[in-house]
């Protein structure tokens, strides 16, 4: 059972591939996790790395999927429930020898530019066991149109001197929520004319999902007959392609290759220009934390001073502490499993709702009997 295609949650479904596995998720998820899985799995042949799998055994994957959103089996009955966060992701119940569980998965309850968040009224209520996401579990962020906002008045300052914006972001979901942030807001007149691409052969094989699958999105997505198709955003194989001063939506979402760590390189020393990263979380290696928090640009043996303006600016698809806490106020769980989150995050929705929920901070490889 797979919560949606994000390759944390998904990554490992290759190890299944040479038997014949019952997989259930939606039928964004199996397209997209496909997609992720043949450019994994090209990655480490281009690398010269040795991998066990090929586009072989993710044709396997997705042969063996169900895109049900309710499975019966004997003795026990599962559900799938929007959960927000990226299209097509899912919650998951479960109901089986009296027991009701439900798993998270990563969501989201605020409504983002794309999707609505997922709603805790069309789920049950009194689980017996919860496992939830903990990712911001000890953080409350401002609310989604003040991050919009700031967002849309980063790129504006920085057109205003004529600069080059950066924004580095995940070939899935980020890359076309922010090309349609974009292009919504030059067609509003928030934001004038500018050149804007999206570089990322992967983002743009996704899109095609994104029209095809409208109705994993909101309204004013779902009435649009073609929604991904932009107006003020072009798609571009290359960097070389770029007419400047531009805006450029590219991978890879962490600043490590591709377009993203090229153009870092070239526009990071220019002070007109400006990199706006959206993901929340940046692993310590990541160039874009580096260049944030150091002002600099490992580049090899070279080490590039970074003029540029960087903005770290949280578009995140998950819930914060307080969504948290709604969601167990709302399920009133006799038990709370929280995992995806690092410790200290986990502790601090733990002291949230201790009083609501017996909660648990399971170990890796910890078993429970429920």
């Amino acid at each position: 059972m797979i919560s949606h295609a994000h390759l944390d949650h998904s990554g490992n479904l290759l190890s299944l591939s040479k038997g014949k596995p019952v997989i259930a998720g939606s039928e964004m998820t199996r397209e997209v996790t496909a997609d992720l899985l043949r450019d994994m799995v090209r990655i480490k042949q281009m690398n010269g790395r040795k991998s066990p799998y090929t586009t072989r055994d993710v044709a396997n994957i997705e042969a063996c999927w169900w895109t049900r959103s309710s499975i019966a089996l004997p003795g026990m009955s599962v559900n799938m429930h929007p959960a927000g966060h990226v299209a097509g992701a899912n919650m998951i119940s479960i109901e089986a020898e009296g027991r009701k569980i439900l798993y998270t998965g990563d969501f989201c309850l605020h409504d983002t530019e794309i999707l609505d968040g997922s709603r805790p009224k069309t789920l049950s209520r009194d689980y017996d066991v919860l496992i939830a996401e903990s990712t911001y579990g000890g953080t409350v962020r401002p609310r989604r149109t003040e991050l919009v906002n700031q967002f849309l008045g980063q790129i504006l300052a920085t057109i205003e001197r004529k600069g080059n914006v950066l924004i580095p972001a995940f070939a899935f979901h980020r890359t076309q929520e922010i090309a349609k942030t974009v292009d919504r807001a030059m067609e509003d007149g928030r934001l004038p004319d500018y050149n804007v691409y999206m570089i990322s052969n992967l983002a743009h094989k996704i899109t095609r999902h994104f029209n095809r699958y409208k109705h994993y999105f909101n309204e004013e997505i779902t009435d649009q007959r073609q929604p991904f198709n932009y107006r003020h955003v072009r798609w571009l194989r290359r960097t070389e392609q770029i007419k400047e001063p531009a805006i450029v939506i590219c991978t890879s979402g962490f600043g490590h290759a591709g377009a993203s760590f090229h153009l870092l390189t070239e526009w990071g020393q220019d002070e007109n220009n400006s990199v706006v990263i959206s993901s929340g979380y940046l692993p310590p290696d990541s160039p874009l934390k580096v260049a944030k928090e150091k002002g600099e640009l490992v580049n090899g043996t070279e080490i590039i001073p970074m003029k540029a303006e960087i903005e770290h600016i949280e578009l995140s698809g998950h819930a914060d502490q307080n969504e948290l806490v709604q969601l167990v106020k709302a399920l009133n769980p006799k038990k709370t499993f929280l995992v995806h989150g690092e410790p200290e995050q986990a502790k601090a929705l733990s002291e949230k709702i201790s009083e609501m929920t017996e909660v648990y901070i399971p170990n890796r490889s910890e078993a429970y009997v429920i």
